[in-house]
């Protein structure tokens, strides 16, 4: 990403700034591995999926990849941590995101995927959204656009293309997009 495209108001620096916040799940400053384990355990924990099983594994290890792409994209100094400014300055290639995400979507979307029939369902997304730490409202809201056909369920395959477009995407038209903004009745 380059300075200008932060700075241009477009809710491209929100949105990153937001993405850190998340990440960072101990709210220390800093990402590491220990945030993404911790994210791990709360989405595996608000879906009943004990870290032993197979769904429970691909979700450990698909958040311990993401944690190792940015590490090796974004730890300018080295010292085995991301700050919030190296995340900013250097995070936007979307080819490096779109390879240090694509497991870890992947593998929440098939964690969600409750009955392993392809499909996430409206319930399951909202708990692993809000597990994940986004506002209950603006997760609906996500929803709601995603689910085109309007049958209460998205795709496995569509819902973790979202997730990449919304780490690798500074466009602010995406679904994901809506979690930026403050939530309805705040």
């Amino acid at each position: 990403m380059n300075d200008e495209s932060a700075q241009d108001g477009s809710g491209a620096q929100e949105r990153l700034l937001l993405r850190f916040r998340i990440l960072d799940s101990d709210g220390n400053g800093y990402l590491d591995e220990g945030d993404f384990d911790r994210l791990a355990a709360e989405v595996l924990g608000a879906m009943g999926e004990p870290f032993e099983s197979a769904k429970g594994r691909a979700v450990l290890d698909g958040h311990r990849r993401f944690w190792a792409g940015l590490r090796a994209a974004l730890d300018a100094d080295g010292d085995g941590r991301v700050s919030r400014d190296e995340y900013l300055a250097r995070l936007g290639d979307p080819g490096d995101a779109e390879q240090t995400v694509a497991g870890y979507a992947a593998s929440v979307a098939a964690l969600v995927d409750r009955d392993d029939d392809g499909y996430v369902e409206r319930d399951d997304f909202l708990t692993c959204m809000t597990a994940s730490g986004f506002p209950r409202a603006n997760s609906a809201a996500v929803f709601e656009e995603l689910d085109e056909s309007g049958a209460g369920r998205i795709t496995t395959g569509h819902w973790a293309a979202a997730i990449v477009d919304w780490y690798r995407s500074e466009r602010t038209d995406i679904p994901g997009h809506v979690l930026v903004t403050p939530a309805p009745g705040t």
